[in-house]
């Protein structure tokens, strides 16, 4: 075995403490400096501290978990065991663990342990975490799902402090700490003056976060400003000055109702505002709980990361817009938001949702876009009042079928994610009024998209589909079908009885023909073909007397059917890119035509009744 006394090779930048010629070699310099304050030999009385790890399943030799402990146990020997298998990423969190331990009051009673508690706050100090290891400490602060995206939550950190992403780590956590001095001296002056302040410990950090989120949300509470200001005030110590925040709350919070700390944009954009101006939103404070009479509370377009417990006491919160941060998990206590009807949470870095999500059963409109989230849990179908659920640009693969719960829901976009099927249960949204599936991998639909009869918006464009059900023609309600961008070679016939249809979007397929019951889509007024593989149009075309947009670009159509002249509302036709040696006459009976493009075709003559039509402006036959 290795002598405790020889020096480990690490990667790790810890400092060295001398202590009696023990150098800083082992798992933890706790360890070390209980090395070298016992005689070698020297066991706890009853073994106290390997009971308590045991207890926590905290092993300080392997990391394994431990099932039992050998009261014959000492310091040394633990030492010297843990320098021959260290515990490489677990280090500083073990020494955290142990220190803490020492804290208890049942360890304090014993006198030799008691020894090592007064060490404990002098061997914090020394015994910072090394400057990878606190920078992943910082990054866990802020985003503490440990399965989450490492590198996406560096680059969030990243972000947030305005650091250049090719810098070191020293570098990067210099830049870090040098921001919260500055914003903790412009809050506290005295701060300026304080040298271990400046200390890059984690402690330090947590403790500036905190204080500076709390007197940055006080001072945009009602009265909150006059107070920070008086002079007495401002000359107490940050930390000080932070925690009179809940004593004034409960002072005050009885006229609080609204609170708005959203951001507001002169003009939109996709880029974050500037650090040094909201920086100090990062986190909220715990003491937001106390507002107890808060019905709104909006902080859209900040640097939020964290969302405390607290949360879950407002318990008169009725809409709660938390959009476009960089919140990664949500506590489970949002749960207990009994009375919330909106929640906002889009344009986060979500990856999964608490099943406590389920209990906000006043909820009518919940916005999840632009997250990360790659499934749903099953709780999602008890918001029964949902009015609105936004899931776009998402991760989602699969739907659970609980969603079909979602009986009273009229809106669900689902674009822009993952899916390849949907459940059978889709169905049993009979509410449904706007579905907007584009922009996944769609390859089927289920039979029972036929049941959403008050369905009036259907949005499948960008999937992967090659046919569709015949119950499509169910959906008597529908007024809008884009389905351009899949694979889809036929249309069913059942897609005539669509007798509301207004809009009818087929354009990047690979359709070669269209069924003659087109022509009982007598309410459509907007009908795209463009870039299919139709080589003929069917009669039944003449009887969509109220076309005003017909789109038949990028096919092969050979001829046009003479029946398009009945077509009286028709006021744009595209044509180019076919294989048309001849336009028929019969377009010069619409009147209303006002832009016919046919380029790109093979034509040697047009008719004069096309060049007399006095309302069109626009002809291109070249």
């Amino acid at each position: 075995m290795m002598s405790p006394t020889s020096t480990s090779s690490t990667n790790l930048n810890l400092c060295v403490i001398d202590s009696n010629n023990v150098k800083d070699a082992i798992s933890g310099k706790l360890m070390t400096h209980a090395v070298a304050l016992f005689p070698c030999g020297h066991t706890f009385n009853e073994d106290t501290v390997i009971q308590r790890l045991a207890g926590d399943k905290l092993c300080p030799v392997d990391g394994k978990p431990i099932e039992r402990h050998a009261p014959n146990h000492t310091v040394r020997q633990i030492a010297a065991t843990a320098e021959l298998r260290p515990l490489e990423s677990s280090r500083e969190v073990y020494i955290e663990r142990l220190i803490n331990l020492l804290k208890e009051l049942q360890i304090q009673e014993n006198p030799t342990l008691k020894k090592m508690f007064e060490l404990g706050d002098k061997i914090h100090a020394l015994s910072p975490l090394s400057i990878p290891s606190l920078y992943g400490a910082i990054a866990h602060l802020h985003f503490p799902d440990r399965d989450g995206d490492v590198a996406e939550q560096v680059r969030s950190l990243d972000q947030i402090y305005r650091i250049e992403s090719n810098l070191s780590v020293e570098e990067k956590v210099s830049c870090i700490f040098k921001t919260l001095f500055n914003l903790a001296t412009s809050y506290s002056p005295q701060e300026g003056t304080s040298k271990n302040s400046k200390d890059f410990t984690l402690s330090n950090y947590s403790s500036y976060l905190l204080n500076i989120s709390r007197l940055w949300i006080w001072g945009r509470l009602p009265g909150g400003k006059e107070y920070l200001n008086q002079a007495k005030i401002k000359a107490l110590p940050l930390k000080i000055k932070g925690e009179r925040l809940a004593q004034w709350i409960k002072e005050h919070d009885k006229r609080i109702t609204d609170l708005d700390l959203t951001i507001k944009l002169k003009c939109l954009t996709l880029i974050r505002p500037r650090l040094d101006s909201y920086f100090e939103a990062t986190i909220l404070p715990p003491e937001i709980g106390q507002l107890s009479q808060l019905e709104r509370l909006s902080m859209k377009y900040r640097w939020l990361t964290v969302l405390p417990a607290e949360i879950g006491k407002l318990s008169k919160l009725k809409q709660l817009d938390l959009g476009s941060n960089l919140l990664a998990s949500l506590p489970a206590e949002i749960g207990q938001l009994s009375k919330l009807e909106q929640l906002d949470l889009g344009g986060n870095l979500l990856a999964f949702l608490p099943a406590e999500i389920g209990q906000l059963s006043q909820l009518e409109k919940l916005d999840l876009g632009w997250n990360k989230l790659a499934s749903l849990p099953a709780e999602i179908g008890q918001l029964t009042k949902l009015k609105q659920l936004d899931l776009s640009l998402n991760h989602l693969a699969f739907l659970p079928a609980k969603i079909g719960q979602l009986s009273q829901l009229p809106s669900l976009d689902l674009s822009d994610n993952r899916l390849t099927v949907l459940p059978a249960e889709i169905g049993q949204l009979t509410k449904l009024e706007k579905l907007d599936l584009r922009k996944n991998q769609l390859t089927a639909l289920p039979a029972e998209i036929g049941r959403l009869s008050q369905l009036e918006h259907l949005d499948l464009s960008c999937n992967q589909l090659a046919s569709l059900p015949a119950e499509m023609g169910q959906l008597s309600q529908l007024t809008r079908l884009w389905l351009s961008d899949n694979q889809l070679t036929a249309l069913p016939a059942e897609i005539g009885q669509l007798s509301r249809l207004l809009e009818l979007v087929l354009g990047n397929n690979q359709l070669t023909a269209l069924p003659s019951e087109f022509g009982q889509l007598g309410e459509l007024r907007l009908l795209y073909l463009s870039q299919n593989r139709l080589t003929s149009l069917p009669i039944t075309l003449g009887k969509l007397y109220g076309l005003r947009k017909l789109y038949l670009d990028n096919n092969q159509l050979a001829t046009i059917p003479a029946t398009i002249g009945q077509l009286s509302e028709l006021y744009k036709l595209y044509l180019h890119n076919n294989r048309l040696t001849s336009l028929p006459k019969a377009l010069g009976q619409l009147h209303q035509l006002r832009v016919l493009y046919a380029s790109g075709n093979k034509l040697t003559t047009v008719p004069k009744s096309i060049l007399q039509l006095a309302n069109l402006f626009c002809f291109v036959d070249v």
